[in-house]
C-alpha cells in the first residue's frame, strides 16, 4: 500500500507555520490522494478544488509547499497551467510510481509461483527448512533513487548560554504576530525576549535538540506593555503586576474617554 510521508518535524517547520491549519489539512488530504493515485507529486487542479478552497491553495503556494505553473524551483518538475506540484515530493521519502508498481509486480509473481506449486529444493542436511523461497539478492534492495536512510535523532542538551534565534526564526515569529493582529517586535524587544527565553530554559533545566520552534512560540505570545514598551508575558507576571497592569490600562481608557 502506498503512503504519504509526513516528517515528525513538520509541526515546527517554517513553511508549515506560514500555512494555516486549514491549508495544512488540504495539503495532507491531497498528499493521501496523490499517494493512492501514484501521480508522483502532481496535483490536478480539479482535484485540488474538490478538496479545498482557492485561499487554501494560495496559502500552500505562498508557503512553498506547493508549486504552480511557471515556478522557479530547480528541484521540482514543471507544472501544467491550472495544476500544482507538491514541493520535494520524492525527496521527502514518498515512493515513486515506478517503485510501487515494481513491488506490486514482485508480490504478484511470488503469489503466482506459490499457486502453481513451485517449491524450492530440499535444504542441505542440518539446515532448517523454510516455508518460503529465499528472496533474490536484490529483492529487498532499495531503489537507486531512494532517499538516504534517516539519521539518528540529535542528542538532547541544555540551551547554550549564547544561543540566539536565526533570521528565519525571527521572520516566522513576526509573521505570526502580524497575522494575529499583534505589533511586530523591535530589535530591543527581540533581544529582551531572547535573554528571558534562555534564562527560563536554564532555570527549568529544559533539554532539547533544537530551540528555534520553542523560541518562535515564546515570541509570538509576548505582549508589549503600553506604558514602557517593555515586552512582558502576561501569564508570567506576578499577581500584583497583573493588577497594576490592569489598573493602568483602565486608567488610560478612562482618561482617553474624557479628553
Amino acid at each position: 500500500m502506498p503512503y504519504f510521508a509526513v516528517d515528525d518535524k513538520a509541526h515546527s517547520h517554517t513553511k508549515m507555520r506560514r500555512a494555516n491549519n486549514a491549508a495544512i489539512g488540504l495539503w495532507t488530504l491531497i498528499g493521501s490522494w496523490v499517494a493512492q493515485q501514484l501521480t508522483d507529486g502532481h496535483v490536478p487542479g480539479e482535484i485540488a478544488k474538490m478538496y479545498g478552497t482557492a485561499p487554501q491553495m494560495r496559502r500552500l503556494v505562498s508557503a512553498g509547499l506547493w508549486h504552480e505553473h511557471g515556478h522557479t524551483c530547480s528541484r521540482c518538475p514543471a507544472v501544467r497551467p491550472g495544476d500544482f506540484y507538491m514541493h520535494d515530493y520524492r525527496e521527502s521519502g514518498n515512493p515513486s510510481r515506478a517503485d510501487v508498481e515494481a513491488r506490486r509486480q514482485r508480490e504478484a509473481d511470488k503469489k503466482r509461483r506459490q499457486r502453481s506449486g513451485y517449491s524450492t529444493p530440499p535444504p542441505p542436511p542440518g539446515q532448517m527448512p523454510f516455508d518460503d523461497e529465499p528472496p533474490a539478492d536484490d529483492e529487498y534492495a532499495p531503489p537507486e533513487d531512494a532517499p538516504p536512510p534517516r539519521r539518528s535523532a540529535p542528542a538532547m542538551a541544555q540551551i547554550p548560554a549564547d544561543w540566539a534565534p536565526t533570521a528565519a526564526d525571527v521572520q516566522a515569529a513576526q509573521e505570526a504576530r502580524t497575522e494575529a493582529g499583534q505589533p511586530e517586535l523591535t530589535e530591543l524587544q527581540l533581544a529582551a525576549i531572547t535573554r528571558k527565553f534562555r534564562r527560563r530554559q536554564l532555570d527549568d533545566g529544559t533539554r532539547a535538540a533544537a530551540w528555534g520552534g520553542r523560541w518562535q512560540q515564546w515570541a509570538e505570545n509576548e505582549r508589549v506593555e503600553p506604558a514602557s514598551g517593555v515586552v512582558v508575558p502576561f501569564d508570567q507576571m506576578t499577581k500584583s503586576q497583573q493588577q497594576r497592569a490592569g489598573l493602568a490600562g483602565l486608567r488610560e481608557r478612562l482618561e482617553g474617554g474624557t479628553a
